[in-house]
């Protein structure tokens, strides 16, 4: 009888501490998700049948490809690119102990407070050869000219340089926040079998962060499929024009504030949020998050 109570209290307490999570997922998640599911059947002066015609109308929009094209490209340089830096960095940071580990710590955090307009200001000066520290060295590959850095061949590589600092040095932290987590008797008796630093790094702490990494990589992906501030806040102010609707995010915001089509905007986010979740549930069971990583190393 003890025992039945004590685990229906188990059971009442674990819900109330739940409870305030669904509330604000109902209030946030549910509730928006519905209303736009709403909104997007609606009829709009584009479609005036409505429906799923809104659909259908983003899909044969002339800029919708372009847009699929230039995120798929930017995913493809940003998303390895976070990962493995991200992991190598962390493992090394996790290396180093004394006085200088902390302000280290500190100075990934640095590049991370600056983002939106102030991201894209920096960058342009680092970037335009007139006025970047680097403009040497942009000379000997005959980058003289902005127009020789800032154009539409060299955008993707652009955001991905923005993004990834702006973003990299929150999840070094967090990544070597995750290191601490292994237990310290683990890495010494690897040691003690004669495991070196890289076999230690590789075959130990890789396995046993794996899924926070994992996790790392679905929200960067959510994050980079969403891409908008650094193509729009470029297009709007420093070259005006330039990545004009060059993000899916980006035709949303058309779509719904310039071509008074919230019909259609609506369909387009619903259309990402779609593929955002068949993409994390994907990579979610592919790597089988949900297993424990000590039996990954128990396989080696």
């Amino acid at each position: 009888m003890l025992l039945q109570r004590s685990k229906l209290m188990g059971q009442i307490n674990g819900f109330l501490m739940f409870l305030p999570y669904l509330i604000l997922l109902v209030m946030f998640a549910v509730v928006p998700i519905v209303l736009a599911i709403s909104v997007s059947m609606e009829k709009t002066l584009v479609n005036p049948d409505g429906g799923f015609g809104n659909y259908l109308f983003v899909l044969q929009d002339f800029r919708f490809l372009p847009a699929v094209i230039n995120v798929s490209l930017f995913l493809l340089i940003y998303l390895p690119t976070m990962l493995i830096v991200v992991a190598g960095l962390s493992l090394l940071l996790d290396t180093i102990k004394g006085r200088y580990a902390v302000p280290l710590r500190l100075a990934y955090l640095v590049p991370a407070g600056i983002t939106g307009s102030v991201a894209i200001l920096v960058w342009y000066f680092m970037l335009e050869p007139t006025y970047s520290p680097f403009a040497p060295l942009f000379a000997e590959v005959g980058w003289t000219q902005s127009t020789d850095i800032f154009n539409s061949g060299n955008l993707i590589w652009i955001f991905a340089l923005m993004t990834f600092f702006t973003g990299a040095g929150n999840w070094i932290v967090i990544q070597y926040g995750s290191l601490q987590s292994i237990p310290d008797d683990l890495l010494e008796a690897a040691k003690l079998d004669g495991a070196n630093g890289w076999q230690v790094a590789l075959r130990i702490k890789l396995p046993l962060i794996r899924k926070y990494l994992i996790y790392m990589l679905v929200l960067v992906m959510a994050a980079g499929l969403q891409i908008f501030v650094e193509p729009y806040l470029l297009s709007s102010t420093v070259f005006p024009g330039i990545a004009k609707d060059w993000s899916l995010n980006q035709l949303s915001y058309t779509l719904a504030f310039l071509g008074s089509n919230l019909g259609a905007a609506t369909a387009l986010s619903l259309m990402l949020l779609v593929v955002m979740l068949i993409l994390a549930l994907f990579v979610i069971f592919r790597t089988d998050f949900f297993d424990e990583a000590k039996n990954k190393i128990k396989e080696q």
